[in-house]
C-alpha cells in the first residue's frame, strides 16, 4: 500500500495577492508556513476479483467502471489528466475536518498528485503544485489563490512570489530551526468552531481583489518589508519573530478597510486576546469560520487559554516537508 500525507498552512502575509486576477497586473507575495496537521492519501491494487476498476473512500465510497464516472471532481479530474488505468482502491482521511481556512482541500489535491504521478521529474514540489493548480483551477474551474497548492508542496516556512502568467517562485526555508521552534512556542489557533465552503468564498475573494486592488498592493508592500527584515536579523531568533509578528499586524490592521464584521465567537476571541496585550493576530480563513491565530509570549499564550472557555486552542509545529511519501508496502 501506498501512503502519502501532505501538509495544511497557516500564511502570515500576503493572502490575496496569490490570485492570479491580482499578479497578473501586479507583482504579489505570500509568506506561509506548513503545519503538523495532514491530509493522507492511500492507494492499493484492487483484488482480480473486484467488480469495478477504481473504488474511492472519503466522506463515502465510490465503485466505478471508469474514472470518468466518479462523483469525486478532484479525483475525477486528476485520473482523467494522467490518463490513469491501473485498477486502484484509494482513499483519503485527515487530521482536521475540511472547511476551516489552512488549505485542506488543496493538501488533498497535492496528496493525491504526488501519490499518482510516477516520474522523478514530476514528483518535484513545483510540478506537484503546478499540477494540483491545474487541476483544481483550469480543469475544474475553481477560483482562488496559488499558496496553498506550494506551501502544502514545499514545506517548511517560505516566501513565495508570484507575477506575470503564474510565474511561481519560492525561496529556501526563512528560519533556521532554532528559529522555528522559537517560533512555534509563540503561536496559537483558536478555533472559531464553524467550517466553510471554500469555492464560495474563492469567488467572494475574486471579486473583492478587483475592487480593492490599492489595499493589495499594499499588503504586497507589507510582504517585501518582512522579507527584507527576517533576512536582516537572521539568527536573532526574538528579532526575526518580532518580524513576522509585526507583518500579521499590519496585515490584519489593513485587512479591517475592506472586512465586513465578524460574528460574535470571533469577536470574543479577538477582543480577548487584546486585553490580554496581545498585538498580533488574525484570522486564518474567512466569512466567519476558520481558526484565529495568535502570536505572543508563551505565558501570555497560557494566560488567553485558560480565558478562552468553551474554544478549542492547539499550538501548531511548522512542518519543513511537504508532501511526502510516508510508506510504500
Amino acid at each position: 500500500m501506498r501512503l502519502v500525507r501532505s501538509p495544511m498552512r497557516i500564511s502570515y502575509i500576503g493572502g490575496g495577492t496569490d490570485y492570479p486576477e491580482f499578479f497578473k497586473d501586479s507583482p504579489g507575495g505570500v509568506i506561509a508556513a506548513a503545519i503538523n496537521q495532514y491530509v493522507y492519501v492511500y492507494s492499493n491494487p484492487l483484488s482480480k476479483i473486484a467488480e469495478e476498476n477504481f473504488r474511492f473512500t472519503y466522506r463515502e465510497s465510490e465503485s466505478v467502471l471508469d474514472h470518468s464516472q466518479f462523483r469525486h471532481p478532484v479525483l475525477r479530474a486528476m485520473l482523467s489528466h494522467l490518463k490513469w488505468d491501473s485498477r486502484e482502491n484509494m482513499g483519503t482521511f485527515a487530521d482536521l475536518p475540511a472547511g476551516i481556512g489552512l488549505g485542506g482541500s488543496s493538501a488533498f489535491t497535492v496528496a493525491m498528485a504526488k501519490l499518482l504521478v510516477k516520474s522523478q521529474d514530476e514528483n518535484s514540489p513545483q510540478h506537484l503544485a503546478q499540477l494540483a493548480i491545474h487541476v483544481e483551477r483550469n480543469l475544474l474551474g475553481e477560483p482562488g489563490g496559488y499558496q496553498d497548492q506550494y506551501v502544502s508542496a514545499f514545506g517548511g516556512l517560505r516566501a513565495y512570489d508570484f507575477k506575470g502568467i503564474n510565474e511561481v517562485a519560492a525561496s529556501g526555508n526563512l528560519l533556521g530551526r532554532s528559529e522555528i521552534s522559537y517560533l512555534d512556542a509563540r503561536q496559537m489557533l483558536v478555533w472559531v468552531g464553524k467550517t466553510r465552503n471554500s469555492s464560495l468564498h474563492s469567488v467572494a475573494t475574486v471579486d473583492s481583489i478587483k475592487s480593492k486592488r490599492v489595499l493589495l498592493e499594499e499588503t504586497y508592500e507589507i510582504y517585501t518589508d518582512t522579507v527584507k527584515a527576517i533576512s536582516n536579523c537572521k539568527g536573532d531568533q526574538a528579532r526575526v519573530f518580532d518580524a513576522l509578528a509585526s507583518a500579521v499586524t499590519r496585515g490584519w490592521k489593513l485587512k479591517q478597510n475592506f472586512t465586513a464584521d465578524y460574528d460574535e465567537n470571533i469577536n470574543h476571541i479577538i477582543n480577548l486576546a487584546l486585553k490580554n496585550g496581545v498585538e498580533s493576530l488574525k484570522l486564518c480563513g474567512a466569512g466567519g469560520s476558520g481558526f484565529v491565530l495568535i502570536m505572543a509570549e508563551p505565558q501570555q499564550l497560557e494566560e488567553l487559554k485558560g480565558q478562552l472557555i468553551g474554544f478549542k486552542t492547539f499550538q501548531p509545529k511548522i512542518e519543513l516537508e511537504g508532501a511526502k511519501l510516508i510508506s510504500n508496502s
